[in-house]
């Protein structure tokens, strides 16, 4: 009987320790945790302290707010990409000029592929893809509010014969990519106009 009970009170000393040890021990975690959130609230008031702001924040000046898109095609790939791009920055893609406080005139919009390289037997080894985009926007009185842009990418990848699918799939995501670079880059373009 008395060993059960040394046994018993053994046993109670350990849980107890272990639980007080847990206890410690989640007052430490709790005390990093502590220590981690507040040095991430200095690092984001030092970041935004200096100007910083993602790369998918564009503020466009208030001429910018009602938008009309004239002479692209509104299937294009492009131009459904900016025409999100533009409704994200908060400006409305207008589907009448009337109704439009700027237009945004796509001149050309033109991508393809050439040959960069070739193999030995005279076939295509590597292959350049290019996209142009050359635009400018005016006022609904046709006074230039930014000149003529033109905007070029260029992506190349080797061309494997034995992976025809692959390298399909590989040059979609390139021109997938050039299309979601020219926007960004053509939105910093239109966001020049508030400065």
């Amino acid at each position: 009987m008395y060993r059960s009970w040394v046994s018993w009170i053994s046993w109670l000393k350990g849980f107890f320790s272990r639980v007080f040890m847990l206890k410690k021990m989640g007052q430490t975690l709790m005390r990093h945790t502590m220590n981690r959130f507040m040095l991430m609230g200095v690092l984001v008031a030092l970041v935004s302290a200096c100007g910083f702001h993602l790369r998918g924040d564009v503020q466009l000046a208030p001429p910018l707010s009602r938008i009309y898109i004239q002479g692209g095609d509104p299937y294009d790939p492009l131009v459904r990409d900016w025409t999100r791009a533009l409704a994200t920055a908060g400006s409305a893609v207008v589907a009448d000029a009337k109704e439009a406080t700027a237009i945004l005139q796509i001149i050309a919009n033109r991508g393809d592929r050439r040959v960069l390289s070739v193999r030995a037997t005279g076939k295509a080894q590597e292959y350049e893809l290019y996209q142009t985009l050359e635009f400018r926007v005016r006022d609904p009185a046709g006074r230039e509010l930014l000149a003529a842009q033109r905007l070029e990418l260029t992506r190349d990848y080797l061309f494997d014969p034995t992976d025809v699918l692959g390298k399909a799939s590989e040059e979609e995501t390139l021109r997938r990519d050039m299309r979601r670079d020219l926007v960004r880059l053509a939105m910093l373009r239109l966001e020049s106009l508030g400065r």
